[in-house]
């Protein structure tokens, strides 16, 4: 159940945030943080009930909802720093749009964020009291300590596992962000999420493809020559798949295929279709895996951090 959590909440994040966080930063690019912003209040929607949030208590529900709480503290302590400056930056960009609102809900913000009473039916009981501990004395240890990049909130994007190499933003979503290029992430290849391999019967895929596009005509008797891979980044990431001639993203067709990232390839098996995904997740900014494999060699967060995102500083706000 938590990985499937885990999985949802990044194709959430893909899908839903970025382009309109994206949309935000290319038409402000100079949007500066104001600490007016720090004047809000956050609340917990659910089931009819709403329940206000101190920042912190939401911050640690929102590490815990985003990195699994097994990983060393110092990734932890890079993801609480993350989950800081992702709310502050939504906090500011939303505040700029709608005037002087001061108000906003966990869904709003960006990430997704879990209670301390949903936290109890992912962890079992006797890891509860240790893990919450040690969420909360990350947020607590980087305390208003937030990512800035020529003194501004960064857009802190982060995924689950690479292919080696991050995906600099310019190459994945058409935006040149300065802190997000492509930096080396050995480690991920280590991950037991790193390689998966599926084999599927041509009609099946043919099928799935159909009712996702319903104006192409395919078969599954000509499926490889009518699903093509039409265009790959630097990094090996598809961009671009010919369903029969109409063009759609890589991230599209791999969400369309339930892939784990749009770094695969497609071959002819006995007749199936071979399809062999590496990484998991868009592959821009910081990767958690990693993350957690350089925390294991002795790296601190800032090291974590200042590698991920090119540039970006550590700072700490003024209360």
């Amino acid at each position: 159940m938590k990985k499937i959590l885990y999985k949802l909440l990044a194709v959430c994040i893909s899908v839903l945030l970025l382009p309109f966080l994206l949309t935000l930063l290319i038409s402000n690019k100079k949007a500066s943080y104001s600490m007016e912003a720090m004047d809000f209040n956050i609340y917990y929607e659910k089931d009819g009930s709403r329940r206000k949030l101190e920042f912190d208590e939401y911050l640690i529900g929102v590490v815990a909802a985003n990195m699994p709480a097994g990983y060393h503290i110092e990734a932890l302590k890079a993801q609480a720093v993350i989950s800081r400056t992702y709310a502050l930056y939504n906090i500011s960009m939303l505040s700029k749009d709608s005037g002087d609102r001061k108000e906003f809900t966990t869904s709003e913000l960006g990430l997704s964020y879990i209670t301390p009473e949903e936290m109890k039916q992912y962890w079992d009981s006797n890891s509860y009291v240790s893990y919450f501990t040690k969420l909360e004395n990350c947020v607590h240890g980087t305390k208003n300590e937030v990512l800035t990049y020529d003194g501004n909130l960064i857009l802190p994007v982060f995924f689950g596992t690479g292919t080696g190499y991050t995906r600099s933003a310019k190459e994945a979503w058409g935006v040149d962000i300065p802190y997000l290029k492509s930096v080396p992430s050995k480690q991920d290849v280590t991950s037991i999420h790193y390689l998966r391999i599926t084999e599927h019967e041509p009609g099946i895929l043919t099928g799935i493809l159909k009712q996702m596009y319903h104006s192409v005509d395919i078969s599954e008797s000509s499926f490889f020559d009518e699903i093509i891979i039409s265009k790959r980044d630097s990094i090996g990431y598809v961009t671009e798949v010919s369903v029969g001639g109409l063009i759609v993203s890589g991230e599209e067709f791999a969400a369309a295929l339930g892939l784990n990232s749009n770094h695969f390839s497609i071959e002819e098996y006995e007749g199936k279709v071979r399809i062999i995904c590496t990484g998991v997740g868009h592959g821009v900014g910081l990767s958690q895996y990693g993350a957690n494999a350089m925390a294991n060699e002795g790296h601190s967060y800032e090291d974590i951090l200042s590698h991920y995102y090119s540039g970006a500083r550590l700072t700490v706000l003024d209360k």
